[in-house]
């Protein structure tokens, strides 16, 4: 697949500039169809997720619907089903066109009813039905907010339609199983919502069930506040990813919502229409009315920033990904996830142990960017296959009684094992059997592990299932285990448990180690991401001096030159109780070491590893302790300070550094530059030391 975490150029026809077009992934295939922008267009592409080419389809018979955007695009079986939108003379559309994927052939069938025409509404495909949400709709007196669910029936090709459920536009509708989850959008007043309801497609008259309360809307103090209804929804192991852009409530401008109408030249005569002014068509008047609101008052616009968001459909609990600084240059138009199941050479479809589903984030821009994937296990998101054993088979093991076959562990140890478990489960024992290797002969075999871990590892083959009181440091073993052996459920199963309960600052740089041998890019990034929020304590308890070569060689290759450490004001202060003096801010540097770690981070560009550490309280030193070692006396010489900025000699901070560990860090003129200007009692800056 594509490498994760660098922008990726697009090559064909680029897509840049189109407003609103509908998506549909197909296998490895993502198809765009209509959209807006300079012109509003019915033009097909696909994008090839494979190469990253764009193609217009030209070899189509049939006749194409007309332009439009603002339209949905569903799948079901091998065809596209196109319905609504807004066409190139501002008139909404509720015809219905399908695409035949196989045949590249467009039609629109004879449909038995109506349902009102509209656009920015959600459609997603059920048990061979058509699901419409809401959307925005208007006759000759007015436009409105829909409040029904438009359902056609896809073998009899009928509407129905049932009334009742909150009026939405511009949402997001997301199918997992037989629930329809409804996220965010507009309300009939026009304003901006983020609440979630579920309807169950599969009982009629299909009421949505609120999930989360949309009154955080109004909350300019709440981190999920969308500035824009604008946003993208995908499902992914149980939990929903919300992409959009958000108001950046760290920054001095806020926002509140009006409570207006969504259309500043109209009025409302209900409770969910809303009058268009004359000369007006209800589409232009929401673009306008966006536009006015981003520009009225200026000085007060909020600062917004994309971002990405998952809810844990579990817990209810919002969670923002640290992916932020990825998208800090250009725009993105579309989000969603591509799965790709992965099964190694030579395994069959009976050899479910080998069969694994890995789930990447696939951002496309509109930028010379263009695109931009994300592993989803650096977010841990595992997509694990279910159990497929009971329990009860776990019994068996070690039960000298019916058992046929001997493992022992590296001291000698004996497990009585049942070959025709073995032969079901492991593909590594079924080669080993069927090829009558001098182990399958002889009816034992050894593995070269401590008891602990063969134990554990047998116990998954028993049971499907990875003890939860196995310790740490087994689950490291049994990862290296599983990627031998080619079990990558079993080896998704330990990523997670590792992640997931036992990284630690002890434990960090050894799970750093195992994912790199087991080529797990999503764990080696979590670890990763893990010592740099941590970098103070790792550096601390020395753990990089103890890393393996390879791992610590790997490490460093992670960091990118133009990294910089920025360290919070509270650990650049020490407070004497008897002095109120300016304290020295080299004096600081060294002193905090001996401490818990400062608020810190590195950055780097955009598509560079980010993070930062939580802030810790500072130690208060005594005035007269003196500093410890040469380089903490070279900080602290009164001629390597002055009130602009700390200058550090670069051979004395290089001399110092543990023999084991290279030297990276770039020299400019010798020095290393430390900037803390005005770092005073009542300064509110940090300081950055850069390379």
């Amino acid at each position: 697949m594509l490498k994760s975490g660098q922008p990726i150029r697009t090559t064909g026809n680029n897509l840049v500039g189109l407003w609103r077009p509908s998506f549909v992934k197909v296998n490895h295939q993502l198809f765009v169809y209509g959209g807006g922008g300079n012109n509003v267009t019915n033009d097909l592409h696909v994008l090839n997720l494979c190469d990253m080419r764009w193609e217009t389809i030209q070899t189509v018979t049939g006749v194409a619907p007309c332009k439009r955007y603002g339209h949905t695009a569903t799948l079901w079986k091998h065809y596209i089903i196109v319905f609504g939108g807004c066409n190139e003379y501002q008139a909404y559309c509720n015809d219905i066109h399908i695409f035949d994927l196989e045949k590249l052939t467009w039609c629109q069938p004879q449909i038995n009813g109506s349902v009102s025409a509209r656009y920015l509404h959600s459609a997603v495909v059920h048990d061979d039905k058509l699901f419409v949400y809401g959307g925005f709709a208007k006759n000759t007196d007015c436009t409105y907010v829909l409040d029904e669910i438009s359902v056609l029936d896809l073998n009899t090709l009928t509407w129905s339609i049932f009334q009742r459920v909150p009026p939405r536009y511009n949402h997001s509708a997301t199918l997992i199983g037989h629930k329809m989850y409804i996220y965010a959008g507009k309300d009939e007043q026009g304003n901006t919502v983020s609440d979630l309801f579920m309807v169950n497609l599969n009982n009629p008259p299909y009421t949505p069930h609120p999930i989360l309360s949309g009154s955080q809307s109004n909350n300019t103090n709440s981190p999920m506040v969308l500035l824009k209804s604008q946003h993208f929804c995908e499902a992914v192991c149980g939990k929903l990813l919300v992409f959009g852009r958000y108001i950046n409530n760290g920054a001095k401008n806020t926002y509140h919502t009006s409570n207006n109408n969504a259309l500043s030249n109209g009025g409302c005569d209900g409770n969910n229409r809303i009058m268009a002014a004359a000369g007006t068509t209800a589409s232009s008047a929401i673009q306008n009315n966006n536009t006015s609101n981003i520009n009225n008052n200026n000085n007060n616009a909020p600062e917004s920033m994309y971002g990405l968001w998952m809810l844990d459909l579990d817990t209810l609990e919002w969670e923002r990904q640290d992916c932020d600084a990825n998208f800090d240059v250009g725009g993105w138009n579309y989000f969603t996830v591509i799965t790709e199941n992965l099964r190694p050479n030579g395994s069959t479809s009976n050899d479910e142990q080998s069969h694994v589903a890995l789930n990447s984030l696939l951002f496309l821009g509109n930028t010379q960017m263009d695109a931009l994937v994300i592993n989803g296990e650096s977010l841990g998101l595992y997509d694990i296959p279910p159990r497929q054993c009971a329990n009860e088979f776990g019994q068996l093991l070690n039960n000298p009684e019916l058992s046929d076959f001997v493992i022992t562990s590296m001291e000698g140890e004996e497990l009585h094992v049942h070959q025709v478990i073995l032969i079901t489960r492991w593909p590594h024992f079924r080669n080993m059997y069927k090829s009558g290797m001098m182990e399958a002969q002889q009816g034992r075999m050894e593995i070269s592990e401590p008891y602990p871990v063969v134990l554990a590892f047998l116990k998954y083959l028993y049971t499907d299932h990875l003890d939860m009181d196995v310790p740490g440091d087994v689950v490291c073993d049994i990862l290296v285990l599983a990627n031998m052996y080619l079990l990558h459920r079993l080896k998704k199963i330990c990523c997670q448990r590792l992640y997931q309960r036992y990284l630690t600052i002890d434990t960090c740089t050894t799970i750093f180690e195992k994912a790199i041998m087991t080529e797990e890019v999503g764990l080696k990034l979590l670890a990763l991401d893990f010592m740099f929020n941590h970098y103070g304590a790792i550096l601390k308890a020395d753990l990089l001096h103890h890393m393996s070569n390879f791992a610590r060689l790997e490490f460093l290759e992670c960091i990118p030159d133009e990294s910089v450490l920025q360290i919070g004001r509270r650990r650049l202060l020490a407070v004497n109780s008897n002095s109120n003096d300016t304290i020295n801010t080299n004096n600081r540097i060294m002193q905090s070491s001996s401490t818990t770690p400062a608020i810190a981070s590195i950055s780097a560009s955009p598509f560079s590893i980010s993070s930062s550490v939580g802030q810790q309280p500072s130690q208060h030193y005594p005035q007269s302790q003196s500093p410890s070692t040469p380089l903490q006396q070279q900080l602290t010489s009164p001629n390597s300070s002055n009130d602009s900025g700390t200058r550090v000699n670069y051979s004395t901070i290089s001399n110092h550094l543990p023999p084991s560990i290279p030297n990276t860090a770039v020299p400019t003129d010798n020095m290393m530059v430390s900037v803390a200007r005005h770092q005073r009692l009542s300064s509110s800056n940090g300081m950055v030391m850069g390379v």
